[in-house]
């Protein structure tokens, strides 16, 4: 029988155990044998409409056609999806379905646009005030030099405020930056001033454009507390405000 249900499977293109099943169920139908049944079918006899039908030949225990491993030969089937019905209405009445898109959400747009030109406004804003403007020569300056000659006095009082070392608390030195505006001209490269190490009290350099008061001056120098008030005779703190008050 496994040659004639070889034979069988072969003209019909189908498993052998759907054959064998199908046979069996053709011959307790028609009570014949299954052996002719499958001898019809291998000789070009067509079986009647769903006998292969795999839920009309389901045996109780045996494997269902999807776990029997198909022929190489059997032809792919590609399933395709049926049109959706239209759903019925409460009067039983087909209704199609409204053709419409499905509500799109959008959210707010950041505009990030102001935001980033106001931030370089801002950034070109600092380096205008930071940078450019202290660089601006002011009104009647022109070309000018701080190599000027000193008066004797004002060069004795360059000397007292080189050896005092004045230089470690004062410089003398206008820089272009926005902390150093209004304290005068920028300090520059030919200058006689000394220019100093670092800033713990005022800055002195063009002292004479802000000081003009010879007695004032004398009086912050002797003040109380300031280093040179112990050291320095008259006459040194007399040349030693020459110096400041021609620092221009």
């Amino acid at each position: 029988m496994s040659d004639a249900l070889r034979a069988a499977a072969s003209a019909l293109g189908a498993a052998e155990a759907l054959v064998q099943r199908s046979a069996e169920a053709r011959a307790k139908a028609t009570g014949t044998s299954v052996d002719e049944v499958l001898a019809a079918w291998a000789g070009g006899e067509a079986p009647p409409p769903g006998a292969l039908d795999p839920a009309s030949t389901a045996v109780p225990g045996a494997p269902s056609p999807t776990q029997v491993e198909q022929p190489a030969t059997t032809p792919a089937v590609v399933a395709t999806a049926a049109p959706a019905a239209p759903a019925p209405s409460a009067s039983g009445r087909a209704v199609s379905q409204p053709d419409y898109a499905p509500p799109l959400l959008v959210g707010d747009q950041e505009r990030v646009g102001g935001l980033a030109a106001g931030v370089i406004g801002l950034l070109l804003l600092s380096i205008l005030l930071a940078v450019v403007m202290p660089g601006i020569p002011e009104p009647g300056n022109g070309v000018r030099t701080s190599n000027f000659a000193y008066s004797r006095a004002a060069r004795e009082g360059r000397q007292v405020y080189l050896d005092q070392g004045c230089g470690s608390c004062h410089t003398q030195m206008v820089r272009n930056i926005v902390s150093d505006f209004g304290l005068g001209p920028v300090t520059l490269s030919d200058t006689n001033q000394v220019i100093g190490y670092r800033r713990y009290g005022p800055d002195l350099a063009a002292a004479g454009s802000r000081i003009s008061d010879p007695v004032a001056l004398m009086s912050v120098l002797n003040g109380t507390g300031h280093p040179v008030a112990s050291t320095l005779g008259d006459d040194e703190l007399a040349d030693l405000t020459a110096y400041l008050l021609e620092s221009r």
